[in-house]
């Protein structure tokens, strides 16, 4: 949980749907969210997003260009600084907290198909962002 003064993150809530939902803005452009406002309403229920992003850019690739995002200078900063901390108090355990359906994928605890996994990941690592 971040202090008063770190950044807090966005937080996915369901990450099947919100991949889906990237996958669509993928496929479809015409379905992208225009603003900020659109792109609440359009993940609502599906990804808590602070109040301080207050403006959307979406760009794609294709075959033949990379773009390469590069996450918030402050942002990845304090999450390094976050993941040294956690290292140092707990040497060898794996602390880093990541989303649960890597653990329920890699321990057998829940089962997953590969469409439920891949929507899954496409969305912790399009919109969740560095944390």
């Amino acid at each position: 949980m971040p202090t008063k003064d770190e950044l807090k993150p966005m937080k996915i809530l369901d990450y099947e749907a919100a991949g889906r939902k990237v996958v669509l803005w993928a496929q479809k452009p015409e379905t992208r969210p225009a603003d900020m406002a659109e792109f609440r309403q359009q993940l609502k229920g599906l990804v808590d997003i602070p109040e301080r992003y207050e403006t959307l850019e979406i760009c794609q690739g294709d075959d033949h260009h990379f773009i390469l995002r590069l996450p918030p200078n402050r942002q990845v900063s304090e999450s390094e600084a976050r993941a040294k901390k956690q290292a140092k108090e707990n040497p060898g355990v794996a602390s880093y907290d990541p989303p649960h359906f890597y653990l329920d994928m890699l321990t057998g605890e829940k089962p997953f198909d590969n469409i439920e996994f891949y929507y899954s990941r496409i969305s912790d690592y399009t919109i969740r962002g560095c944390r």
